[in-house]
C-alpha cells in the first residue's frame, strides 16, 4: 500500500513537472511571437501545405523571423480559392502577400490598381534591395509586356538572364530545360516486375490498356486491391488530362495554322475513349478524381498505384521506384504534342504585395531576405555543417539530418515555393550520380520531351497580355462560360457507361463548345498568337493533319 502510495505521488509529481516544462515552452513561444511582427499571406495553391509558423529554436521559421523581423500567418483554402481572393479584393481585404498562379485572378489583382507595382515598392521600402539589381532583366521585361508593369515575384527563375547571374558549372541543366516538364506519365517498377512487364510493353494506348488488366489482377503486398491507373485528384483537368491528349497527339493549330482549342481536336476523343475505358473496366475510379493533393499522395504511398498521370512534383514519390516511357502513344499512329516555355519561362507562382499592408518596409525586408542568395540557402538547405556542407568544388550537399528535414512535412525546409529559384539552385547542386531519386525524377520529367517522336512547341507563343480576354467582355464570358461546362461534361464523357453513351456524350460535348462561342474565343486568340509569332520569329508548326471531323459519328473523315 505504501508503496502505490509513493508511486502515484511520484506520478503527480511528474505530471505537474510536465505540466510546468509545456506551460514553459508555451510562455518562451508567446514571448518570441510577440517578438516579431505578423505578416498575413493568402494562396490560390490548394496543395500547398505549410505548417504552422514555429519559433522554436533551431526551426527554419524561427531563423527567418530572427532575420526579418517577421513570421507569416498562411491562410490557403482546400478548394474556391481563387472565388475567396475575387471577394477579398472587392471587398478591399487584401493579406499582405497574395501568391496566386490562376490567370483571372492575377489579372484581377493588377487591374484593381491595389497591388504594388514592386519596382516602385522597393525604391520605396527597401532601396538597396538586391532586386533592383539581380532580378532577370529579361523576365521584368516580358512580365511588363505581358502586364504593364513589373507586379509580382514570380517563383522558379530560368531564364537565360537568370543563369548568366547563376551559373552552372556544366551543361546538364541547361539541356535539361529544354526538355523537363512536371506533368507526365509514370508507373511503378514494381508492379511492372510482378506483372512480367518491361517499358517495351507500355508504349501505345492498346499496350497500356492490357498492362492494367494484367496488374488489376494483383494485389498489393498489403492485400488491397492494385489501382491500374491514377490521375491527379481532383488536379486531374489542369495536369492529367491536358497531358494525356497532347500525349495522343492534340494540337493548338489547325489544317490552316491557325489556334484552335485543344478540346475540339479529334486526339482528344482518343484520349477521351482511353480514360473511359479504363474506368469502364476498373482499371481507374471516379472517386479517385475528387481526392485532395494529400490523399491522393497516401494512396501512391500505399504501393498500389500502377500508373500515374498528372504533376509528377506532387507525388512525394521515391523516384527510383517509377519509370517513364515518355507518352502513351496513340494507336492511331498520331505523334505526341506537348508545350514547354522556351522563350522566358514565366515560373509559375507569382507574389504580389498588397498596397494596404500596413507594414510595407518589413514586407519589404522580408521579400528582399527570402529571395536573396543568404534566404534561398537557408530556406531551402538550412545550416551549414549540419543540414548541407560544399564540398572542393563548391557543390551543395544535405547531410543525413538535411534530407531528413527536407522530406519532413512538418519541418518548412524547401517548403516556400514561391521563392524558388531554379537558376540559382542549379548553380549550387552537382549533377545527380546515375540511378539517384534526383537522376530518376529528371529522367520521368524529360521523358516525353525525349521520346524521338515527340513535337515540342514554345508555349511562350501562346501567351496573353493582361486584360487581353476581359472577363467582362463577351470573350471573357464564353472562357468562363466554357471552364464550367468542360468541368461539368468531361467526368460524364470518362464515365459513360457504353460506347453509345460515350459517343452521346462526346458529340454534346463538341457541339456544346461550339453553342458556346468556343470559335470566337478562338479566334481572339488566334489574332494574339499570330502576333507572337511575328514577335518571337517563330511558330508553331502542324504535325498531325488531315484532322477529323469530330462533329460526325464515330469521328469519320472530312472527304
Amino acid at each position: 500500500m505504501k508503496r502505490t502510495k509513493k508511486l502515484l505521488l511520484l506520478f503527480l509529481f511528474f505530471c505537474l513537472f510536465l505540466t510546468g516544462c509545456t506551460a514553459a515552452t508555451q510562455e518562451n513561444m508567446d514571448s518570441a511571437e510577440n517578438n516579431y511582427t505578423e505578416l498575413t499571406l493568402f494562396s490560390d495553391v490548394s496543395f500547398w501545405n505549410p505548417p504552422v509558423w514555429s519559433f522554436e529554436e533551431g526551426s527554419i521559421s524561427a531563423g527567418i523571423s530572427k532575420k526579418t523581423g517577421a513570421y507569416l500567418d498562411f491562410a490557403i483554402p482546400p478548394q474556391d480559392a481563387s472565388k475567396k481572393l475575387s471577394l477579398m479584393i472587392l471587398k478591399d481585404e487584401l493579406p499582405d502577400l497574395i501568391v496566386a498562379t490562376d490567370k483571372n485572378v492575377i489579372n484581377q489583382l493588377i487591374r484593381s490598381g491595389k497591388v504594388w507595382a514592386l519596382q516602385d515598392f522597393f525604391e520605396t521600402y527597401c532601396p538597396d534591395s538586391h532586386l533592383l539589381k539581380d532580378f532577370p532583366k529579361d523576365r521584368k521585361l516580358e512580365y511588363i509586356r505581358q502586364y504593364g508593369d513589373w507586379y509580382a515575384y514570380l517563383s522558379h527563375l530560368n531564364t537565360d538572364d537568370a543563369r548568366k547571374t547563376w551559373k552552372e558549372k556544366t551543361s546538364y541543366y541547361g539541356d535539361l530545360f529544354t526538355h523537363s516538364y512536371n506533368h507526365g506519365i509514370m508507373f511503378s517498377r514494381k508492379l511492372l516486375a510482378r506483372a512480367n512487364l518491361t517499358v517495351s510493353d507500355i508504349q501505345t494506348a492498346s499496350q497500356v490498356l492490357k498492362a492494367f488488366e494484367k496488374v488489376r489482377k494483383l494485389t498489393a503486398d498489403d492485400g488491397q486491391s492494385t489501382i491500374p491507373l491514377l490521375l491527379e485528384g481532383n488536379q486531374y483537368l489542369d495536369s492529367s488530362i491536358s497531358c494525356l491528349i497532347g500525349s495522343f497527339g492534340a494540337e493548338v493549330i489547325d489544317d490552316n495554322g491557325n489556334y484552335t482549342e485543344r478540346f475540339l481536336q479529334p486526339e482528344c476523343k482518343e484520349a477521351f475513349a482511353f480514360l473511359n475505358t479504363a474506368f469502364r473496366k476498373g482499371y481507374a475510379f471516379s472517386e479517385d478524381l475528387t481526392l485532395d493533393n494529400l490523399q491522393m499522395r497516401d494512396l501512391i504511398a500505399d504501393d498500389r498505384v500502377f500508373c500515374y498521370i498528372g504533376n509528377t512534383s506532387n507525388t512525394g514519390v521515391d523516384a527510383t521506384r517509377w519509370v517513364s516511357a515518355g507518352p502513351i502513344l496513340s494507336d492511331s499512329g498520331k505523334r505526341p504534342v506537348m508545350s514547354i516555355d522556351l522563350s522566358v519561362p514565366t515560373g509559375w507562382m507569382q507574389t504580389f504585395v498588397s498596397k494596404s499592408c500596413k507594414n510595407p518596409e518589413l514586407v519589404a525586408r522580408f521579400l528582399d531576405y527570402m529571395t536573396s542568395d543568404e534566404g534561398l540557402l537557408y530556406s531551402n538547405y538550412g545550416v551549414e555543417n549540419k543540414d548541407y556542407t560544399f564540398d572542393s568544388d563548391g557543390y551543395i550537399h544535405r547531410t543525413a539530418r538535411g534530407q531528413q528535414r527536407f522530406h519532413d512535412s512538418n519541418d518548412m525546409l524547401g517548403l516556400f515555393w514561391n521563392f524558388y529559384n531554379v537558376a540559382w539552385d542549379h548553380s549550387l547542386i552537382p549533377v545527380p550520380a546515375k540511378g539517384s531519386m534526383d537522376d530518376c525524377l529528371n529522367q520521368i520529367q524529360t521523358a516525353f520531351a525525349r521520346y524521338p517522336d515527340t513535337y515540342v512547341y514554345d508555349s511562350a507563343l501562346l501567351r496573353l497580355p493582361d486584360n487581353y480576354i476581359s472577363p467582362d467582355s463577351e470573350e471573357g464570358q464564353i472562357e468562363s462560360t466554357l471552364e464550367a461546362y468542360r468541368k461539368e461534361q468531361i467526368p460524364k464523357i470518362l464515365s459513360a457507361s457504353s460506347d453509345t453513351e460515350f459517343e452521346k456524350q462526346y458529340q454534346l460535348f463538341v457541339t456544346t463548345q461550339k453553342e458556346l462561342g468556343a470559335e470566337k474565343l478562338d479566334q481572339k486568340i488566334n489574332r494574339q498568337m499570330q502576333e507572337n509569332f511575328s514577335y518571337y520569329g517563330k511558330k508553331i508548326e502542324k504535325v498531325n493533319p488531315q484532322m477529323q471531323d469530330t462533329s460526325k459519328p464515330n469521328g469519320e473523315t472530312k472527304p
